[in-house]
């Protein structure tokens, strides 16, 4: 293993991969983490000296990313698409959105942000259950199984088997996006590709397509920048 390279915005990841053709230099906006890839170990040398004529291109890269949530009291994260504030209340109890805040109970300070996310995850499964629920009854189809976590490739995705994977982060998108995805995977059922049919299916279930798919396009890094520490 190679050991990480430091830009005076961060430490730079050293990945060696042999299907690699050349040498790229990338800021991931999932991970908030720069990513330097070699096609071999070799040329690790060569790849220090990219990333030295590249840092001044890397440092407007990550001063694009938009400004971490951190999940912190008093601190602000997107919910429905809306920001709201972080409130930490002492003791036990369900998380709940009330008057702009999204108030998180917990018994200490230092467990607050793991509270805060597993409430984020709890809320996005209700909604995506429900969601996939309607979009089924409308094309009548029956996923096997749901999951919510913390992918960072795609925002759902439809197993062979029928089960649907969705990330958590869609809860914090407005209602019409999250919806969109789920019935963007449960049309996944029927037809498992993105042709003309695929699309017919989805029109079936849901009548605005464009509008949410612009939504994360453009929103996705901020969407990331929830939870993130720096």
């Amino acid at each position: 293993m190679i050991q990480p390279l430091y830009h005076h915005n961060g430490p730079v990841e050293v990945v060696v991969r042999s299907s690699a053709r050349q040498i790229t230099l990338r800021l991931d906006h999932a991970l908030r983490r720069a990513t330097l890839v070699l096609p071999h170990r070799r040329y690790a040398r060569q790849g220090a000296k990219l990333l030295e004529q590249r840092s001044a291109w890397l440092s407007a890269q990550w001063h694009k990313l938009p400004p971490p949530m951190p999940f912190v009291p008093d601190g602000e994260i997107l919910v429905h698409g809306e920001m709201v504030k972080l409130r930490h209340e002492t003791g036990r109890g369900q998380a709940r959105l009330q008057a702009g805040e999204l108030v998180v109970p917990a018994t200490r300070v230092e467990v607050f942000a793991s509270r805060a996310r597993r409430a984020l995850i709890s809320m996005a499964k209700d909604a995506l259950e429900t969601e996939v629920a309607d979009h089924e009854r409308n094309l009548g189809l029956s996923a096997r199984r749901i999951s919510v976590r913390d992918t960072r490739s795609r925002w759902g995705s439809c197993s062979a088997a029928g089960n649907l994977n969705f990330s958590w982060r869609l809860i914090c998108t407005p209602l019409a996006v999250l919806s969109y995805v789920a019935a963007h995977e449960v049309a996944h059922l029927r037809e498992a590709n993105h042709g003309p049919a695929f699309w017919a299916e989805v029109a079936k279930t849901c009548a605005e397509t464009s509008a949410p798919r612009k939504y994360l396009r453009d929103h996705g890094p901020q969407l990331f920048a929830i939870g993130a520490d720096y």
